[in-house]
């Protein structure tokens, strides 16, 4: 007499068919029809979560296509948390250990992880705060650092104005500093940075004062009138602060 699989052989069977129906056989125990709502289930709710993370990515890839990737992720990936939260970020990882499957749009984990920060910062368990300064405090002796509802990345795509009819086609050779930020009113907002604004806002949160970073970045570049670079440093801190960007 043949023996019944046990509960853990059972369960593989159960998980493989799951994450690659078509080529894996579903168990030999679990009734067709069940096994047909677990996958509906699985399927529909991992790819709803990712087309909420990735709505660029899914409108350039188009119906079909999209589908495809989902499927792929599914079967190919392991998920290193069992959070729903963080489908979207195992996603991202997905897509920048599987780049030679992609090759005809080298830009998408970057797209991909550009819309799951955009997502992940709208959710991140920081209440937002604004420092207020008086008139009387030099902006650029202050101690600052940048809120945890502020997030910078650099990227080799402009993945901030990528759509479906505008598909970059190499990487540009300078990088695009992204600031991504949440405001007062929860609403998570961008600002493009150029090299000497990011390296500002680096300075300061390494503990530097704005009059410390200025004069670093003047020296950097060896500008003629570090008077300059320190106007455009309050400048942009007095911004800064005003959204709530450093504290």
């Amino acid at each position: 007499m043949q023996q019944a699989p046990d509960f853990k052989t059972t369960q593989q069977q159960f998980t493989a068919h799951l994450r690659d129906p078509s080529s894996v056989p579903e168990p030999a125990d679990v009734e067709s029809r069940r096994m047909a709502i677990y996958q509906r289930l699985i399927y529909n709710n991992i790819e709803s979560f990712l087309s909420t993370a990735c709505p660029v990515l899914k409108q350039i890839l188009g119906e079909t296509a999209w589908h495809q990737l989902a499927r792929d992720f599914i079967r190919e990936h392991r998920c290193s948390s069992p959070l729903f939260n963080d489908i979207a970020r195992e996603f991202v990882h997905y897509l920048e250990e599987h780049p030679q499957q992609y090759q005809t749009m080298p830009f998408i984990a970057e797209l991909a992880h550009y819309e799951w920060a955009e997502l992940a910062l709208g959710i991140a368990n920081a209440d937002f705060v604004k420092r207020e300064v008086s008139e009387q405090q030099d902006i650029l002796q202050l101690s600052l650092q940048r809120s945890p509802l502020s997030w910078t990345f650099a990227y080799d795509y402009p993945v901030h104005q990528i759509a479906p009819d505008n598909l970059p086609d190499k990487a540009a050779e300078t990088p695009f500093f992204l600031l991504l930020y949440r405001n007062a009113d929860d609403q998570v907002k961008f600002i493009e940075l150029n090299p000497v604004s990011a390296r500002l806002l680096d300075l300061l949160d390494e503990g530097q004062t704005g009059q410390q970073a200025a004069e670093a970045i003047a020296e950097v570049l060896q500008h003629p009138n570090p008077e300059v670079v320190s106007l455009g440093a309050k400048q942009l801190i007095e911004d800064w602060l005003e959204r709530g960007i450093v504290i």
